[in-house]
This record gives structure tokens, sequence and C-alpha cells, in this order.
């Protein structure tokens, strides 16, 4: 019976034997880079942005509850108001202002207010009766973002909402 010499791996012997670390010391402090948007800069877009609210009443009166479905346009042209911030007016900041948008509590609450005098003025009754519910979707078309946002209005009972 014959016994073969071992077989070597080829960098066997060349490189040194991996030693595992071991952690002396734990991080105190984690850091982590999180984008938002500003709120005073989202106050800066709605200044010179331009909006129009659009809409009207359910068809079919015959519910004991009157709807409103309207939508909501709003334009920024980053160029418009380029003076007001670090960042370029350009079609990355464009896409990525969009991205940060298009999931945010405050922009929908801003489109929700922005709305909201124009819809009351629609169904004839005080702001306070309104109801608002507000989906929105977000694009960036060059140096543009554009908002569009689609509102259900349900008008409260007067008993609900404080008045007779």
């Amino acid at each position: 019976m014959s016994t073969s010499p071992p077989v070597k791996k080829p960098l066997e012997g060349l490189l040194p034997e991996a030693r595992w670390a071991r952690v002396q010391k734990v991080q105190l402090i984690r850091r982590e880079i999180r984008e938002t948007l500003s709120p005073s800069a989202l106050e800066v877009l709605w200044r010179y942005g331009e909006h129009v609210v659009e809409g009207g009443e359910e068809l079919g009166r015959g519910s004991p509850q009157r709807r409103f479905y309207a939508t909501v346009m709003v334009t920024f042209d980053l160029r418009r108001c380029a003076a007001y911030f670090r960042e370029p007016a350009d079609v990355a900041t464009a896409e990525r202002l969009a991205e940060l948008m298009l999931g945010s509590p405050r922009v929908q609450k801003k489109l929700i207010a922005l709305a909201r005098p124009e819809l009351a003025r629609m169904a004839q009754v005080a702001e306070a009766c309104l109801h608002i519910e507000m989906d929105h979707h977000v694009r960036a078309e060059g140096t543009q973002v554009l908002i569009d946002g689609d509102a259900m209005v349900t008008l409260e009972p007067a008993r609900k909402a404080g008045l007779r």
C-alpha cells in the first residue's frame, strides 16, 4: 500500500495564519447620516411654488353624508428659489427632494392646509367641518418637483365641529 504525499494548498505557508481580533472596547455613540426635509426649506418651497386645487361634490347626492373629491397640484421649480438653498438647483437635487417628499407627513399636512380653504368654499361650509384624507404622489422633471394630491373630503356633522 503506497501513501501519497500530502497535498499542499497553493498559498499554504506563504500567508500568516488568520487571527481573530479581540474587541477591547465598544463604541459608546453610534454615528449615522440621515437626510430629512428641512421645515424652513419646505416653507421657502411653498412660498415660491405654484399650486392648483380642483374638485367638486360626489355625484348622486342621495347619501346622507356629502363627499367631495379634489386634486391638489403643486409645482416647485428649484431654479426659481435657488438663491435660498445651499444645494445646487439641478436634476439630481430635484430627484432627491422628490424621494424625500414622497412619504413625508409634513408634505401631506401642507397639502391639506393648502386645500382646506378651497374645499370649504366648494362645500359652502366652515373649514372646521371638513374631514380630509389625502394621498400624494411626487415626481421630478428636470429641476421641477411635481406633487399631485388626491383628497377625499367628508363633512363632519355640525355637533362634532362645534357648529350649529
